[in-house]
C-alpha cells in the first residue's frame, strides 16, 4: 500500500507541482519509493509472485506515456531497478522466486535471472536518461542524492540488499566513468 500512496503522491505533484526544482527531486524521489515496493504489488492483485508486468520495464514504459510524468518515470525506473538487483539475490531461484509470464507461468531459473538483471539495468539507465533530459545538472544531482540515501537505506533492510548494493556501486561507477 506504501508504493501506491507514495505513487499518487508523485503523480500529483508531476501534474498540479509545477517546474520548480524542488518538485522534480520531490516526484523522482517518492516515484523511487513507490518504485521499491511497485513489483510486490504482484501478490494483491493476484497476479503470482515476481510477475513480468510488475518486475520489468513496464511501469516505467507507462509512466513516459505523458510527458508531464517524466520524474515520475525516472524515479520508477531507479526504485524497480534497485528492488530487481535486490531480487537477483534470492535465497533460492526456484518456484516462487523465479521470473511469471502471463498466461505462460514460470520461465525458469537462468532465464529468470537474466530477466531480472536486463530489466535491472535497463530501468535504473531509462531513469538517468529521463532523469538527464528533464533536469538542470544541479537538480539531477539533488535528486540522485535523495535517491541513492532512499535506495542505501531500501537495500540495507531487504533480502539481497548487500549484494544489490555492492552492484549498483559498480553499476553507477560504470555509468559515471
Amino acid at each position: 500500500m506504501a508504493a501506491s500512496l507514495f505513487l499518487l503522491l508523485a503523480v500529483i505533484l508531476a501534474f498540479t507541482g509545477g517546474e520548480g526544482p524542488w518538485v522534480v527531486i520531490a516526484t523522482v524521489v517518492l516515484a523511487t519509493a513507490a518504485g521499491t515496493r511497485l513489483p510486490d504489488l504482484d501478490a494483491p492483485l493476484r497476479l503470482g509472485h515476481r510477475s513480468a508486468l510488475v518486475h520489468g520495464l513496464l511501469p516505467f514504459l507507462v509512466a513516459l506515456l505523458d510527458p508531464r510524468t517524466g520524474a515520475v518515470a525516472a524515479g520508477l525506473g531507479f526504485g524497480i531497478g534497485l528492488h530487481l538487483a535486490a531480487d537477483l539475490f534470492p535465497r533460492s531461484m526456484r518456484g516462487f522466486a523465479t521470473i511469471k509470464l502471463p498466461l505462460w507461468g514460470s520461465i525458469g531459473v537462468f532465464p529468470s535471472y537474466l530477466w531480472i538483471a536486463t530489466h535491472a539495468a535497463a530501468n535504473i539507465v531509462g531513469g538517468f536518461v529521463v532523469l538527464e533530459r528533464i533536469a538542470a545538472r544541479q537538480v539531477a544531482a539533488s535528486a540522485l542524492a535523495g535517491v541513492g540515501v532512499l535506495g542505501t537505506a531500501y537495500l540495507m533492510r531487504t533480502d539481497g540488499g548487500w549484494g544489490a548494493m555492492a552492484l549498483m556501486l559498480l553499476i553507477g561507477w560504470l555509468i559515471f566513468r
